[in-house]
């Protein structure tokens, strides 16, 4: 039974900065600036950039660009989808953990 959860696991959450990205949002009320996110994920720009994009393709995020103060800022938050989708997510790790230490 183990084998056929595994399976049914979100291949794109199970990344660790995709996990990570996803955990940070929901922990903090689904929004985040850029620069929060690559402090907390300890991450270059570039690769959180191509792991948001991953994100956002699948529309479990949105990425918002604005100008504070004359400076830009990026803030990312997560869409209703993406909530559901990764609760189910970890929900599907919970029951494989459970499966496998009853």
């Amino acid at each position: 039974m183990v084998i056929d959860l595994t399976q049914k696991l979100d291949k794109i959450f199970h990344d660790r900065i995709r996990l990570g990205i996803m955990a940070t949002l929901l922990a903090t009320d689904h929004e985040v600036s850029f620069t929060e996110l690559v402090d907390k994920l300890q991450v270059t720009r570039g690769n959180l950039s191509v792991h948001l994009k991953v994100l956002e393709q699948h529309q479990f995020i949105k990425i918002k660009k604005a100008f504070v103060n004359n400076k830009p800022r990026t803030t990312i938050h997560t869409t209703n989808k993406g909530s559901k989708a990764f609760e189910s997510y970890l929900n599907l790790l919970e029951e494989i953990i459970k499966g496998i230490n009853p």
